[in-house]
Parts: structure tokens; C-alpha cells; sequence
């Protein structure tokens, strides 16, 4: 523990090795260490208008590059096999290539991130993931132990809707794919973590010091994405309640090591549980084992989203065990 004099005494007790507080004379938590070491790049240009111009760009890069990469394809390839290709490929197609489409053109947005990183802060990608040996460390640490809970839970919890096998997967061709298939998920979860809880959890947290717009703010925009009327139907306001949940949870854990590779892990096993091994029904389910026969919409969900809250809550606490924070 260390002390500073004078009417603005601070003291900084040491939780863990990587974990503190910082404390003012009332006890008043006011932030996380390490979190200051994470978020010291976006320092350099901190304006609100940046943030606001660098999350469009991304967003507007991200399609663009898609459009351009697809019509330099579709002018190699011919008419007809691009629209083979449209046809295969479309959101609604719940096929083994569909899902693996749409999960890597998540990569486009990664590239408009850093497009946005270089114009309007003169920073690199790589600035959004803190340390590489704090990335890599944590990664492994939560992917294991939120990864053997998942698995644990899916085998003890009792099931109210029976899965069954996806007809279009057998096990040999699920083997097959799994490296490309976790690749994929890899891409989608690294780009929602760089967006969310790299850029903009840096850029709010230098911005407003003093206030949790930062724990907040790209929570609420985390399961404003997650939100599908169209495709869920009354649903979607419980999907996307429990990605602000999770979004605060991996913001926390974001906050507590400085790095994005414990989020990140925490995300890839959920979306490996949910993609690779039981999927709902529908679009996106192409790469799963199992299904759980029911749409997003299907009224039993809702009664399913509590206890997914609940294992939401227990993974972050694993999550922080593995890592001591």
C-alpha cells in the first residue's frame, strides 16, 4: 500500500499483482490500474466528435470493403457463379457456408477500425488490444476455465427442450471444419471486442474520467446490435438485455487486466457454444452440432434467458478466478 501527503491524499491498495483500485479518502472507488495503462493511447485524441466520426467510418469502411471485395470476386468468377454464390451465402440460409461467410465478413469491419484508428487518431490496431503477453496469458487462462464450465453446465443442467442432431452435420464433417469453423468465430468475436470493448471503452473512458460512460455506453450499443425484431420478434428486447449484461461483464474484465484477451476469450466460448455446438434453429445454425428445435422467436425462450444470465454471471466469476482479478 502506498500513501501521498496533502488535501488530496490518494491511496492505492493492491488487490492482486494486476488489479487495484484506486481509493480517496472516503473510500470511493474511482478506477481500475490497469485500466489506465489500456486506455493510455486514446489519449492522444480523446474528442468526442472523433469517436462519434470513427465509429461511423467503421462501420461505413467495413461495408464498402465488403461491396468492393465482392464485386472484384463476381468479376473473376462470372454472372452466374456470383449469383450461385448470393444465392448460398444469404443471411436467411442456415448451411455450414452461409454461417462461415457471414462470421468472417466480420473481418471488413476490423479493417475499417483501423482505418478509423489512423485517420482520425493517429493510432494503430493494435493499441486496442493492451499487452501481447497480457492478451495471450488471459485468453488461454479464461478460454479453459469458462470453456470446462460451459461444458460441465451442459451436461449437469437438466434441458427443457431436447436437442437434436443437425441433420446437414455429421460429426467427421463438424471435426473437418472445426479449425475453419473456429477461426470464423474467432473474427467475429475479435472485431465486436476490438469495436466495443477496445475502441470505444478506450476513447469513452479518456473522454469522461470521472463518469461509467465507458462500462455503460457500449454495453447498451452491445445489445442494441444484438437487437432483431425481425428475426426474433418479441424476443428481442430479452437477446438483447442479456448482451448488456454481457457486455458489462466483459467490460469489467476488460477493465480489471488492461487487455481485451480475457473478453475476448469469454466471448469465443460463448459464441462457440451457441454457433458450434447447440445452435437455435434458423440462420446461422449451418456450423452446430446440435439444434435446440425452436426459432428465435419461439415463446419458450423467454423463459431461457434468465438462467443464461445466470451462467453469464458464473462465467465472468470463473473468468476472474482464472485470472485473479
Amino acid at each position: 500500500m502506498t500513501r501521498r501527503t496533502g488535501p488530496q491524499r490518494i491511496e492505492a491498495i493492491a488487490l492482486t499483482p494486476r488489479a487495484s483500485y484506486l481509493f480517496d479518502r472516503k473510500g470511493r472507488a474511482m478506477r481500475y490500474q490497469a485500466h489506465q495503462e489500456f486506455i493510455a493511447a486514446a489519449r492522444r485524441a480523446p474528442d468526442l466528435w472523433r469517436t462519434v466520426a470513427g465509429a461511423g467510418l467503421t462501420l461505413v469502411a467495413g461495408f464498402a470493403l465488403f461491396q468492393l471485395v465482392f464485386a472484384i470476386v463476381s468479376n473473376v468468377i462470372g454472372p452466374d457463379a456470383t449469383q450461385a454464390l448470393a444465392d448460398a451465402t444469404t443471411f436467411d440460409r442456415d448451411s455450414a457456408l452461409a454461417t462461415l461467410y457471414g462470421l468472417f465478413t466480420f473481418g471488413f469491419f476490423v479493417a475499417g477500425l483501423a482505418m478509423a484508428l489512423q485517420g482520425l487518431h493517429g493510432r494503430s490496431l493494435a493499441t486496442l488490444f493492451g499487452p501481447w503477453e497480457a492478451v495471450v496469458s488471459d485468453f488461454i487462462r479464461v478460454f479453459l476455465g469458462v470453456g470446462a464450465l460451459m461444458l460441465f453446465l451442459m451436461v449437469v443442467l437438466p434441458q427443457d427442450v431436447e436437442t437434436v442432431r443437425n441433420p446437414e452435420m455429421s460429426r467427421r464433417t463438424w471435426l473437418l471444419l472445426l479449425p475453419l469453423s473456429m477461426s470464423a468465430v474467432l473474427v467475429q468475436a475479435t472485431t465486436e471486442e476490438l469495436f466495443f470493448r477496445g475502441y470505444l471503452q478506450q476513447q469513452l473512458a479518456v473522454r469522461f474520467p470521472e463518469l461509467p460512460v465507458w462500462l455503460i455506453l457500449p454495453s447498451f450499443l452491445f445489445g442494441l446490435a444484438h437487437f432483431s425484431p425481425g428475426l426474433a420478434g418479441a424476443n428481442a428486447t430479452l437477446f438483447a438485455a442479456w448482451a448488456i449484461l454481457f457486455g458489462l461483464a466483459a467490460a469489467d474484465l476488460t477493465a480489471r487486466t488492461g487487455s481485451i484477451g480475457a473478453a475476448l476469450a469469454f466471448h469465443a466460448v460463448n459464441n462457440v457454444a451457441a454457433v458450434l455446438l447447440v445452435s437455435l434453429d434458423g440462420p446461422g445454425s449451418g456450423l452446430a452440432l446440435y439444434h435446440l428445435p425452436m426459432a428465435m422467436d419461439d415463446p419458450r425462450i423467454a423463459a431461457m434467458i434468465l438462467p443464461e444470465c445466470a451462467i453469464t454471471l458464473c462465467g465472468w466469476l470463473v473468468a476472474r478466478l482464472a485470472l485473479k482479478v
